[in-house]
């Protein structure tokens, strides 16, 4: 078994999905924790389970997922693609209003990590561009 994890460790699309599921429950956790105090400070808590997601998420994705270095470039671009497929899943769910919400949900949880990862994999973390 342990040879089968390591097997799928090494490969990094799952290493990507690994990461974001992480990042996912990071944001969740201390939005949950910080409503459970503040339960009208929506909006603030999603902004620091955000932020501290973000950092995690990029910090790791940089030097596990995509094996390269810590830039201010790169943290940039990682937003940049973050906050574009954030906007893409509110259109994309905005365009599927005939279908359940399940539907969109499960759409956009499927199709925008594997375009990020895309993205990210051949521009935000590019070895041939200097940053």
């Amino acid at each position: 078994m342990s040879a089968y994890i390591q097997r799928l460790l090494g490969l990094r699309i799952v290493r990507y999905g690994l990461t974001g599921g992480i990042a996912t429950l990071i944001h969740f956790s201390l939005a949950l924790l910080l409503l459970a105090q503040w339960p009208q400070a929506f909006a603030l808590a999603n902004l620091l389970g955000f932020s501290l997601a973000f950092l995690f998420s990029y910090w790791v994705q940089t030097c596990w997922v995509f094996e390269n270095q810590l830039s201010l470039a790169n943290a940039l671009r990682f937003l940049l693609v973050q906050l574009t497929a954030l906007c893409l899943s509110v259109w994309l769910s905005s365009q599927l209003n005939q279908f359940h919400n399940i539907i969109k949900v499960g759409v956009v949880i499927v199709l925008l990590p594997a375009l990020t990862f895309v993205i990210h994999r051949f521009w935000t973390f590019s070895r041939t561009e200097s940053s």
